[in-house]
């Protein structure tokens, strides 16, 4: 897995590969999160692409039946919730035989008779403008409704701000390219929307993004973003069944080894449909959780409700910041544990020595050194670059070490007063 960024928000330029895990080190203000964030969109974002392509078109379609229905006098049922169920699923059975039929154009004479197949006491009138509505919908090209979708996507992690912008206030033409095996999809944004996309594939697996420990003290979130994904995962329906977590248990036996030595507890939802941490007969509200213990949480939450799956992707942005560096180092193995066990695709980012060194450290002991690429990012004229420093680690952790290092200079001034 390659994906390669230009022009995109903080990123002048950036290609990184996530074959294993993949660490992105720097600091603060230097585009680490933005590769995390547009890895996630275009995952999620094409996952079952086509399925969401196919739903869009239904559901314009039957907004159009839905007028037919309320221009013929079926508007008088709709306060009825009862009826109006029954009219909403009628609207959507017509939307989808249109669709099935793979038509490419439908006269007045075929839309009456679909529309009577299932209501034929609907005494129809002109219909000539909601035909030209259908024929239009039916013809839309598939790019062009991946584009809106994949924007979508884009702008609410974004901000609506995808673009870099020069220091003349312009906003820079924008790519990302996207390269799975030996397929690739490249994707031009102008204006903050996507504006050219070539070599559309539809994705199987959805990719979890963790970058907030808080998540678990809100189980609301308005914006359709990475956090509000997350937290439907977390607090949504356990997806695993009974036979495949069997399997996952045996499998990640040594990840949940990893995980008891800091969080040895179940977690589990109460009568009151809240969520509690429970251990040695102690119950604890899991908002009440410390902050370094809900990252651990989250983790487990996953596991135990099917979401991480084999060859799946995870991104981690800066798990450390709340974690002490004994369970920094904990929880590094912890994730190198979860792709040796589940083979995953891991883009992590960091700015602590002591993570970044468990990383490779742990790497080498479960023999995926070779699955392991590191990154720096730095600013270059107030724009970020990635670096590969694969093979030239200690870069990173000279680039690390410097503000510990100006310190003890300034230490020493004061000592020699």
């Amino acid at each position: 897995m390659e994906l390669e960024l230009k022009n995109i928000a903080k990123i002048k330029h950036a290609k990184v590969e996530i074959n294993g895990i993949t660490v992105i080190a720097g600091e603060n203000n230097t585009g680490k999160s933005t590769v995390g964030k547009v890895l996630w969109s275009v995952l999620n974002g094409f996952c079952q692409i086509d399925k969401k392509v196919y739903n869009e078109k239904v559901k314009e379609l039957e907004k159009i039946i839905s007028n037919i229905m309320e221009k013929n006098g079926y508007e008088l049922f709709t306060s009825n919730d009862f009826l109006k169920g029954i009219f909403d699923r009628t609207e959507r059975e017509i939307a989808i035989e249109i669709l099935k039929s793979k038509k490419d154009n439908y006269s007045q004479k075929d839309v009456i008779t679909l529309i009577n197949k299932y209501k034929n006491d609907l005494k129809i009138r002109d219909l000539s403008s909601y035909v030209n509505s259908i024929n239009r919908t039916i013809n839309i090209e598939v790019d062009e409704i991946v584009k809106i979708i994949i924007s979508k996507v884009l702008n609410e992690e974004f901000y609506n701000q995808i673009n870099t912008i020069s220091f003349q206030g312009q906003k820079k033409k924008g790519n990302i390219s996207f390269r799975l095996q030996n397929r690739t999809m490249q994707l031009e944004i102008k204006e903050n929307e996507i504006s050219n996309i070539l070599g559309i594939f539809p994705l199987t697996k959805e990719t979890i993004y963790i970058d907030n420990p808080f998540i678990l003290d809100s189980y609301d979130y308005e914006k359709e973003n990475h956090q509000a994904h997350l937290a439907n995962r977390i607090f949504g329906e356990d997806k695993g069944n009974a036979i495949s977590k069997i399997n996952t248990k045996r499998k990640l036996q040594k990840v949940y080894e990893k995980l008891n030595i800091v969080l040895n507890g179940e977690i589990i939802e109460n009568n009151n449909f809240e969520f509690i941490y429970t251990e040695n007969e102690q119950e604890l509200n899991l908002k009440n959780l410390s902050t370094g213990l809900k990252t651990f949480a989250i983790i487990k939450m996953l596991l135990q409700n099917g979401i991480l799956e084999e060859n799946g992707t995870i991104i981690l942005d800066e798990p450390e910041i709340h974690l002490h560096p004994e369970w920094q180092i904990i929880f590094a193995e912890l994730i190198v544990l979860l792709q040796k066990e589940f083979g995953m695709h891991i883009l992590l980012t960091t700015h602590s020595p002591y993570f970044l060194k468990a990383i490779e450290v742990y790497s080498k002991k479960y023999d995926i050194k070779e699955k392991c690429k590191y990154y720096i990012s730095q600013n270059q004229e107030k724009e970020a670059t990635i670096i590969d420093k694969t093979d030239k680690i200690e870069d990173i952790y000279y680039k690390l070490a410097i503000p510990f290092e100006n310190l003890m200079n300034e230490e020493e001034i004061y000592e020699d007063r």
